[in-house]
């Protein structure tokens, strides 16, 4: 019998097996060709591979029940990507649904319904999508405060202190305000919707690095400097042995970040804040990448920015391990000058 090709649907079939041979055919038809690219359950599994890493360092440093409930859920679904991606790469190596449904432990009907390869194919771009910015785990319940007036000078010696989360959303806002370019003009530059833009800037959502650096470079800032906000936000700690440039070069963008979470205060203000514990020429030089001062001017400042000393002892003490192990312990020529406590002298 031929079939009629114009709208609609027909009333009646001969039989269910009919049916559903006539729905196959009407789907093929419609659903775009998906594009292979490449094994896809490789990088998924990868992801959690790094998703388990998290766990076990939330586990070691025993952080609360939230956290790793919440690490586990992501684990979770993220094995459900995984084995969406695993049954597409087999179903593109020659296998059978039913030998699919077999390894599965599902009916073969089951699983080309569960796996098939314009559902997988919509489960990919949406978590893809995802994957570019994660949930906010905690935020701080305002943001960090710098403002001008006679409270500066009297016993306020830092900033409010937010989350880690807030401070690189507040370091994200303050650049997007810089570059003139509306929420509108970012979504269509990095092809994401407004409310996720809107969202990652009010912290609602954590960006993945690849995100900040993009949204970085269209800002007209350098991604460098929102490395160690990023990393506290995701509760990273990485910082291995380096050479003593580098390791300078990274506490300066740290601060750099920090600084622009607080909204650009100036020298004077800061040296305010931290009750002339930094001196607006410190803060300057500091800013400037010509410094890297003693811990206990470097905690006064990172204070006075509304910032967590503990996430910067790791990147100092990086610097002065590396310049005191080093066989020529001078800094390099034109990048910072360091100082060294009395005791290491």
């Amino acid at each position: 019998m031929v079939q009629n090709t114009g709208a609609g649907r027909r009333r009646h079939y001969c039989s269910t097996a009919c049916r559903r041979r006539a729905q196959r055919d009407r789907q093929a038809r419609k659903a775009p060709a998906v594009a292979q690219q490449g094994p896809l359950g490789a990088s998924v599994a990868a992801e959690v591979h790094r998703l388990a890493q998290q766990l076990l360092d939330s586990e070691m440093r025993q952080e609360e029940l939230g956290t790793l409930l919440e690490r586990a859920e992501a684990i979770r679904r993220e094995l459900d990507i995984y084995t969406a991606a695993a049954v597409q790469d087999a179903r593109h190596r020659g296998e059978k649904w039913e030998s699919v449904a077999r390894a599965a432990h599902v009916a073969a009907e089951t699983a080309r319904a569960r796996w098939g390869r314009e559902r997988v194919a919509r489960m990919m771009d949406l978590h893809a999508n995802e994957k570019r910015a994660a949930p906010a785990r905690w935020r701080g319940s305002q943001p960090a405060r710098l403002a001008d007036g006679p409270e500066d000078t009297l016993g306020d010696h830092s900033a409010e202190v937010v989350s880690p989360a807030g401070q690189l959303a507040s370091a994200l806002t303050h650049l997007q305000a810089a570059s003139c370019l509306t929420i509108r003009e970012v979504a269509d530059s990095t092809m994401l919707s407004p409310s996720f833009i809107s969202r990652v800037l009010s912290g609602d959502r954590l960006p993945t690095w690849d995100l900040t650096c993009s949204l970085a470079l269209l800002f007209g800032a350098d991604p460098a400097d929102l490395r160690v906000l990023f990393e506290s936000a995701h509760g990273m700690t990485v910082h291995g042995r380096q050479p003593v440039a580098t390791a300078i070069a990274q506490l300066h963008a740290a601060v750099r970040g920090l600084y622009l979470a607080a909204k650009s205060p100036t020298a004077d203000r800061i040296e305010r804040l931290s009750s002339k514990a930094v001196s607006a020429l410190t803060a300057r030089r500091v800013l400037a990448g010509i410094d890297v001062p003693e811990w206990e001017v470097l905690s006064a400042l990172v204070c006075a920015l509304g910032g967590h000393p503990h996430d910067f002892k790791p990147l100092w003490e990086a610097v002065h391990y590396t310049f005191l192990m080093c066989d020529d312990p001078r800094s390099p020529e034109g990048t910072a000058h360091i100082a060294v406590p009395e005791e290491e002298q």
